[in-house]
This record gives structure tokens, C-alpha cells and sequence, in this order.
């Protein structure tokens, strides 16, 4: 299922069969388009995590007796 099939039936005048298709290539272009996306927010949240799990060295403070 594709474009090309989706050309041919409206070619054809067969405008169900062109109405299925349209519906499946969309849907399979939104589902590729979420991934992506869902890939592209996913690596950015890595990175940014391990940028603030850095080890944050705080300084003792040594108290000296006089």
C-alpha cells in the first residue's frame, strides 16, 4: 500500500478503494512522524540528564581551634 496505488485508483475512479488507501498513507506518515519525534525527545533527555547527574564537590568547611 502506497502512493503509487493510491494514484491508480483515482485513475481508475475507483474512489473507495483511492479513500482506504489515502487513509492508510497518512496514517503510516503520522505513526513515522511520532516516532521520530518521540526518538528526538528521548535523546534529549538523556543528555540532559547526565549534564545534571554531574558530581557536584562541595567544599568542607575545616574549623580550626585557636
Amino acid at each position: 500500500m502506497n502512493v503509487n496505488e493510491l494514484i491508480k485508483n483515482l485513475q481508475d475512479g475507483d474512489n473507495v478503494s483511492a479513500n482506504k488507501q489515502f487513509n492508510t498513507v497518512m496514517a503510516d506518515k503520522m505513526t513515522a512522524a511520532l516516532d521520530a519525534k518521540k526518538i528526538e525527545i528521548a535523546s534529549g533527555m538523556v543528555q540532559r540528564k547526565t549534564s545534571e547527574e554531574a558530581p557536584v564537590v562541595a567544599e568542607e568547611q575545616t574549623t580550626e581551634e585557636d
